[in-house]
């Protein structure tokens, strides 16, 4: 502090001594007070003393001037960095000292390119677009209300469970279909949730609550919405996705009924907080209520009542259970478990993501192991459905797959797979799976 300062602080405090009646050092432990903004002045002072101390205090706090117990916090944490800053240079420094520049700087290198693919890994799940369209992860299971169905592994078994079962109260049933129907909806049409990617366990969770408020209602209606829940089976589903056609008539069979659960009404309340807030509140609310029509939409064109979907919803949640275990047969037999090869696509798409942000495309051979792989879990997410893969999984596997294709015609002096062959462009999946084949015997090889 300069002697100024000094000078003008003690006639401050000697202003504030006569004015109240103290002593000096009274007055400059008043000023001192006024210098922290954790610790202002006592509200039982006089106007005059607030003034001075507060006109202080302001001044103090533009220049950045802290005291006290805040900037003793700030102090400890200014050491704790320094000392960890100062802990990293000692041990490159060392690291240096003991195998040398070179291959201390390949050390560090190696550790911390993964650790940079991972950061990247959650932000490459938000990519829009093409990259981000295909096969994505096995949501969780939708059926803990259902006894028995956690511990079998066939579609026929699985359907036979669903069908016998019991619930509660006609909530939890209606609660556990509207569960299956969007579980099913995410897991055959992807695309329709790129939008909100980040953030899809949310969505789907208040578009459910919409699906069960409306088969409850409509089941109500018709008369089935008593007992077990069991007579849901045979309601139409072209009943409650009527009642889905705007965010308005979806919000009112969320607190129609008295016996209603809290967790619809909370739901109601926060989707109608968000559609009375901004451009993007409002674009959150309206996307709940038109997903919630598109998965019905989609199980309408399925089947007439909702005992037709039961199949489907139990073949959803046998291949559910394959995401874990290598296949033991097809043209992928031995191979990774397909939540492995979800990890390594994710990978790959970090990596690469990491090289756009810095302003370069990364190595050709890394494009295309995104491309490869990328291919690859997309056909194999398709093969887990017998017959033709329902929705667009088949269609975004051919897209993944051709792009793997036009990839390795493109590349300058690339033999890949023999990719020039015409026989690859009517059946791009076959080119992905010989590729597959191919790089398996390298990689044996090696």
């Amino acid at each position: 502090m300069t002697k100024r300062g000094s000078d003008d602080r003690k006639g401050k405090a000697r202003r504030l001594a006569r004015e109240r009646g103290i002593r000096v050092s009274e007055a400059h432990g008043l000023l001192l007070q006024a210098r922290n903004r954790d610790d202002p002045p006592p509200r039982d002072a006089p106007a005059g003393d607030l003034a001075v101390a507060g006109e202080e205090g302001h001044r103090l706090r533009v220049l950045g001037v802290r005291t006290g117990p805040g900037r003793l916090r700030a102090m400890q944490r200014n050491m704790i960095w320094a000392v960890g800053a100062l802990t990293v240079v000692a041990a490159v420094l060392w690291l240096c000292w003991v195998v040398g520049p070179l291959k201390a700087g390949l050390v560090l290198g190696g550790v911390s390119t993964p650790a940079l693919a991972a950061a990247h890994i959650r932000h490459a799940r938000r990519r829009a677009g093409a990259e981000r369209a295909g096969a994505g992860d096995p949501p969780e299971r939708w059926s803990h209300l259902i006894p028995g169905v956690a511990e079998l592994s066939t579609p026929a078994e699985i359907t036979a469970c669903m069908e016998r079962a019991h619930f509660a109260t006609v909530w939890d049933a209606a609660r556990t279909w509207a569960g299956g129907l969007v579980m099913w909806h995410v897991t055959v049409y992807p695309r329709a949730w790129t939008a909100r990617a980040y953030d899809a366990a949310t969505y789907g969770a208040w578009a459910g609550d919409l699906i069960a408020a409306a088969i409850v209602d409509s089941a109500r209606e018709d008369g089935l919405g008593t007992g077990d829940g069991s007579a849901l089976l045979g309601l139409g589903l072209n009943r409650p996705a009527s009642r889905l056609a705007d965010l308005r008539t979806a919000l009112a069979p969320l607190t129609r009924h008295p016996d209603t659960p809290a967790q619809y009404a909370e739901t109601a309340q926060y989707l109608s907080a968000l559609a009375a807030g901004d451009a993007d509140q409002q674009a959150a609310a309206l996307y709940t209520a038109g997903i919630a029509r598109q998965v019905l939409a989609a199980h309408c064109d399925e089947g007439t009542v909702l005992g037709d979907r039961i199949p489907a919803l139990a073949q959803r949640e046998a291949t559910r259970t394959m995401w874990h275990h290598r296949p033991n047969h097809g043209p992928y037999r031995g191979a990774r478990p397909l939540a492995d090869q979800r990890e390594h696509v994710d990978l790959l798409a970090a990596a690469l993501l990491h090289h756009r942000q810095a302003g370069s495309t990364g190595p050709a051979r890394q494009e295309r192991a995104y491309r490869l792989h990328r291919a690859v879990l997309d056909d194999r997410v398709a093969l887990l459905w017998p017959g033709s893969p329902p929705g667009e999984l088949a269609a975004l596997a051919d897209q993944s797959a051709r792009r793997l294709l036009e990839w390795d015609r493109t590349q300058p002096g690339t033999s890949q797979g023999d990719c020039q062959q015409p026989r690859w462009y009517d059946h791009p999946r076959d080119y992905v799976r010989h590729v597959y084949r191919q790089d398996t015997v390298v990689d044996a090889e090696a």
